[in-house]
């Protein structure tokens, strides 16, 4: 009797030890793969671009209903959050974005977007590890207590999204976070290696078009006119020497004339010329001295050409400026020493700061009191990285054509990482 009794114990404790074990978080991602796979492949073949993402916001509304997440709608575009609520506790909030690019994806994937848009800044990813991080958090809610605030938000690529959202009354109803976390991949870091980046990490983007003004006339005569061909291209040398000669040289900046538009012939000298610029900076003091070496060089260069006050340029701001992303410290700080602990010190790396935008600096600039974070994610197979270093080939940046990630181990390192990182600010 004593030995089936203590035969009845070891069962239970095998079935209980067995239970534990398949709720780690390891055992809950490598139990997702087949699903978080077919997921990824859904979203890549089937890209929608910034503004236009109806059947992927409905698609991962249905994943998140399905897992027991409160909707909340009307967010600006097709934006939305979903909340979960767990007793009481720190509010989390953590962002993916949806869109995709006008692109045609030249990866040869057997699932590769067939349309002339592709996820190749990688925010299928990024949806695909938002819903996997929700799932296992679901499925751990006896482990934490505090409330998840999931969003996933619409055209991060025309830097509209955020703008949108935070502007949208039912983003005041969402519980006001503690914490704030986004995830970008990475194009050169190890597949499923976090980095890190404190401080400032991602440049603050502005678009400008100036309209260079001139007086017409004949290409054989240049003297009987004032020719803004001429007077465009002192502008664009000078305006080299805006960052090299005015900010400080421990700031990061840049100013790029991308295109110069004017003229119709060889022997016609126009009235007008029109340059497309990209600005890029991280404080907002070395945006607003950008901003005005920028007018007054261009004024001044108008006048010494010999046009009067009325003729000055005419400088055109885009609606498509997003601030900078600042990385609050103490949180990355606290992050790091987290995942040390939980999956060691190779986990994560530094990452320099960079100058292409993300608007998720949009959230901690309407909330600054709010710490902020967004976590870089490698995408790129050891062996390739490998590779590349020794110059044996050349790795596809963010927004290539080419650009297709080393999947399984991304997913399950991103989610892993993030998991452990929620996890850790939902303690008190």
């Amino acid at each position: 009797m004593n030995r089936i009794l203590l035969l009845l114990l070891l069962i239970c404790s095998y079935n209980i030890n067995a239970t534990a074990q398949k709720t780690t978080i390891p055992a809950l991602i490598q139990e997702q793969l087949p699903w978080l796979t077919k997921t990824y492949q859904h979203l890549h073949a089937n890209p929608e671009l910034s503004t236009q993402e109806v059947n992927t916001a409905a698609f991962l509304k249905q994943e998140m209903k399905t897992m027991g997440w409160e909707i909340i709608d009307s967010l600006g575009y097709h934006s939305f959050a979903a909340v979960l609520k767990n007793g009481k506790g720190p509010v989390i909030l953590y962002r993916t974005d949806m869109d995709g690019l006008p692109l045609k994806e030249l990866t040869n994937l057997p699932f590769a977007s067939t349309s002339s848009a592709m996820h190749a800044c990688g925010h299928d990813l990024h949806m695909t590890s938002w819903l996997g991080i929700a799932k296992v958090l679901s499925a751990m809610r006896s482990q934490w207590s505090g409330t998840l605030v999931f969003l996933a938000q619409s055209a991060e690529e025309t830097g509209q999204g955020a703008k949108k959202v935070v502007a949208a009354p039912n983003f005041a109803k969402l519980p006001k976070p503690t914490a704030q976390l986004a995830i970008h991949d990475h194009a050169e870091l190890v597949a499923g290696q976090a980095g890190f980046c404190d401080g400032y990490s991602m440049a603050a983007v502005d678009m400008l078009n100036i309209t260079v003004f001139g007086k017409g006339g004949h290409g054989a005569v240049p003297n009987k006119a004032i020719d803004p061909v001429v007077l465009a291209a002192q502008y664009v040398l000078a305006l080299q020497t805006v960052v090299s000669r005015n900010l400080p040289t421990t700031e990061n900046a840049v100013v790029t004339v991308g295109a110069i538009q004017g003229g119709t012939v060889g022997n016609i000298i126009p009235d007008k010329v029109e340059l497309r610029l990209t600005i890029r900076s991280f404080s907002s003091e070395s945006r607003h001295l950008i901003f005005d070496r920028i007018k007054t060089i261009g004024n001044n260069l108008a006048l010494a050409a010999g046009l009067d006050s009325s003729r000055l340029p005419v400088y055109d701001l885009l609606d498509m400026s997003i601030p900078s992303v600042y990385n609050d410290p103490a949180l990355g700080e606290r992050l790091r020493t987290n995942l040390k602990r939980k999956l060691g010190e190779s986990s994560f790396t530094s990452v320099a700061p960079v100058m292409i935008g993300e608007d998720f600096g949009v959230y901690g600039q309407q909330a600054s009191k709010i710490p902020s974070y967004i976590l870089w994610m490698g995408t790129v197979a050891p062996a390739r990285k490998q590779a590349a270093s020794e110059g044996k080939l050349e790795l596809p940046s963010l927004h290539s054509p080419r650009f297709a990630p080393d999947l399984e181990p991304t997913l399950k390192g991103g989610i892993h990482a993030l998991t452990v990182s929620i996890l850790e600010l939902l303690s008190l």
